[in-house]
């Protein structure tokens, strides 16, 4: 299974009769063993080391998927056909996709310590394949006490189906906890690297549950855009979360996750003056915002217009250095703090002003900085 991953999306089964494991697994064999023939696969590698190994798992699975054709005698549909989709129901009575899953869940047990039998979710009793597949049972309501990484597993299961997932099987168990995979739930899918399942296990779980119940359908979007935008928008109350995503868009993802401490220079902007900020909140510097905080609506409008207007593409460089407040802007800032002029005086005022300094502030730019 190597398509995009889609959260909520039912995963293939693999709660499977002894019977049909067993053909999986033999067939699996003789597929190695073809693929060794070849020169495929080093002559080492066994059944063992792909469910033991996760380096070993993952590429054999991508070593059979560039060379499909050289299993055509094994890997057959119902009808005696070569398979070339993850879809298909095998001769053994699986699709590839199922077998994937189970060759991952079977390797996370192992990877996890975890004795017991391989996780599975709940399985559908009805549609698709479900003869094939044997009902839970319930009966025996007496259970052992599960160890963390037991929990942690039977959970992180509900969501594991994919070959880019085997690779990360260790970040998985060594930067979340039960709480991350419980809150998380399907989005965990949206989590495709080792940066972001490390950024998300910093996270405190509560504050990704209040972060979900805050964003909504966006909580998708953004835990796929930045996970670290979970610790901005639990900083604001669901208005300002609002204002925000509609004044930034997309680009507010990066402006959620920045720093408590440059929301506190925010928190004391009314939103009009957030409004003429715009874009810009997602890069400016905090020291940078304090400086503006010195003027009025009508001196900061005219301000940052003037900037948009004269500066260009050095506007977003000058403003994300917090030294271009204390060694330019603030200069500015006392010009302008005490100026009586009307509004439309004032723009031509700030833009005159602002083409003036655009050479110092270029040569401030090339300057090198530590």
């Amino acid at each position: 299974m190597n398509a995009t991953p889609t959260p909520g999306v039912t995963l293939p089964p693999v709660d499977i009769t002894p019977e049909t494991r067993a053909a999986v697994v033999d067939g699996l064999k003789r597929v190695l063993a073809t693929l060794q023939k070849a020169s495929k696969v080093d002559a080492a590698v066994s059944y063992q080391n792909l469910i033991d190994n996760p380096t070993a798992l993952y590429d054999f699975i991508q070593v059979y998927r560039a060379n499909r054709e050289a299993a055509d005698t094994i890997v057959t549909s119902k009808d005696n056909k070569p398979v070339r989709d993850d879809e298909t129901v095998l001769t053994c009575g699986v699709s590839l996709a199922q077998i994937q899953r189970l060759l991952i869940l079977t390797c996370a047990k192992r990877h996890f310590g975890v004795a017991t039998p391989a996780p599975k979710p709940p399985e559908e009793k009805k549609g698709g394949l479900g003869s094939l597949f044997r009902k839970s049972d319930n009966s025996d309501k007496s259970e052992t006490p599960r160890s963390n990484e037991e929990r942690k597993l039977t959970e992180l299961a509900k969501f594991l189906a994919y070959d880019w997932q085997i690779p990360l099987l260790q970040i998985y168990r060594d930067a979340l906890t039960y709480q991350h995979v419980l809150e998380l739930g399907s989005e965990l899918v949206l989590l495709q690297d080792a940066k972001a399942i490390a950024l998300a296990g910093k996270l405190d779980p509560a504050h990704i549950r209040k972060a979900r119940q805050v964003a909504g359908p966006d909580f998708v979007k953004l835990l796929s855009d930045n996970p670290k935008a979970i610790e901005g928008i639990i900083y604001w109350n669901a208005d300002m979360y609002r204002f925000f995503r509609g004044l930034l868009g997309d680009r507010c993802w990066a402006f959620f996750g920045r720093d408590h401490s440059y929301f506190n220079a925010v928190a004391a902007l009314d939103k009009a003056k957030c409004r003429l900020f715009g874009e810009s909140l997602v890069y400016i510097a905090p020291e940078c915002l304090i400086e503006f905080e010195r003027l009025n609506l009508d001196k900061t409008s005219a301000l940052i217009e003037a900037f948009k207007n004269n500066f260009g593409d050095d506007l977003e460089r000058a403003l994300s250095e917090k030294t271009f407040a204390f060694d330019i802007l603030r200069r500015l800032v006392e010009s302008f703090v005490h100026l009586k002029k009307d509004a439309e005086h004032m723009k031509v005022y700030a833009d005159l002003t602002c083409k003036a300094i655009l050479p110092s502030v270029q040569a401030w730019l090339a300057k090198p900085r530590s």
